[in-house]
């Protein structure tokens, strides 16, 4: 079972209060033909010292020290060494069940599959907020897997639950300098399979944390949000056609959210930006119409309802909502979805 070599990629950036759990889960995986790579991204606290003092004992573990440069370029630079024909991610602030990679080998190789993914667990430092735990498997053509990514129910563009055929990033880099950049690279992976198989259950913790990317509220972090999902849909209008009114959803479902946290956050530095994205967002819902609110979940229904009528004056209600809901949330109703 242990025939191929696994390269697995963590970036690692002042994390030294999660490394420790993070590097064990990864050594401890029933599926012992791994290729560890730790990335120190230039950290300046005591998390390159502990990836060397880890590489001492485990003979897989190969150590990147570099200037810091972001999430994508620490990954890049391990892509650039990287020995196995598959290539894995785990988030260093984040812990894996020990057998995700074994699972994840298993799917890609019984079923011929470029992309393996397993579900994951959502969790505020340790207490869980979310699951999908179906069971239930699936295989993907190539566009049947864009439209899943595209819906962002079953599958997101997040790198790290997924295991890659190592020559899917010939040529493909993550792109530096911005945030969120899964989004872009992980549908240029899914347009180059021919399969993806996707079984719904849990192998990876993912923890939220209000000093991460996603947890910092500001407006660079939105701004390059905002950029990335109005280049995705541009990117993919009209290219597949059967699946055009999924591209279409996934940017009003992005604009209901980006919404969501600035009104929220008090981010309003980004309102202009924003507006310019409105129009777009407003021509989709026009011409879409109940084809694309007939999909949308309880709460972005309800949001969209409130931007619509007034985009302005919505902003404290929506704000009201907001908060409401992620109570709700963060208290464990799993059946609450964005």
């Amino acid at each position: 079972m242990d025939s191929k070599l696994i390269s697995v990629i963590v970036p690692i950036y002042k994390v030294e209060k999660y490394l420790d759990r993070c590097i064990n889960s990864i050594i401890n995986q029933t599926y012992h033909n791994l290729e560890i790579l730790l990335v120190d991204d230039g950290s300046p606290d005591n998390s390159g010292k502990i990836c060397d003092e880890y590489a001492q004992k485990d003979k897989r573990i190969k150590v990147i020290h570099k200037q810091n440069g972001g999430l994508s370029d620490a990954r890049n630079a391990a892509l650039k060494i990287a020995q196995g024909d598959y290539i894995g991610f785990v988030d260093s602030d984040d812990y894996i069940k020990e057998d995700m990679f074994e699972t994840l080998f298993r799917l890609s190789e019984e079923n011929n599959a470029e992309i393996s993914i397993v579900s994951y667990y959502e969790l505020i430092e340790d207490r869980l907020i979310s699951v999908r735990d179906s069971g239930e498997l699936q295989i993907m053509d190539k566009i049947e897997a864009i439209k899943e990514l595209l819906i962002d129910t079953k599958i997101q563009s997040y790198a790290w639950n997924k295991l890659f055929k190592k020559e899917l990033f010939n040529g493909i880099t993550f792109p530096t300098g911005k945030n969120f950049e899964d989004i872009a690279t992980t549908l240029i992976l899914f347009e180059k399979c021919n399969k993806v198989v996707l079984l719904e259950e849990p192998k990876y913790y993912y923890i939220r944390r209000n000093d991460s990317i996603v947890g910092i509220r500001n407006y660079k972090t939105y701004y390059d949000y905002l950029e990335v999902i109005k280049d995705k849909y541009f990117y993919l209008k009209d290219k597949y056609p059967e699946i055009e009114v999924y591209n279409a959803y996934n940017f009003v479902i992005n604009m209901i959210w980006v919404y969501t946290i600035i009104v929220a956050y008090g981010i309003q530095d980004l309102y202009p930006k924003y507006n310019e994205s409105y129009k777009l967002f407003k021509e989709i819902i026009d011409n879409y119409g109940e084809e694309i609110i007939s999909k949308l979940e309880i709460y972005n229904k309800a949001v969209l309802y409130m931007m619509l009528t007034d985009l302005e004056a919505s902003r404290q209600a929506v704000k009201e909502f907001y908060i409401a809901f992620k109570k709700r949330r963060e208290e464990g109703n799993f059946s609450l979805q964005i």
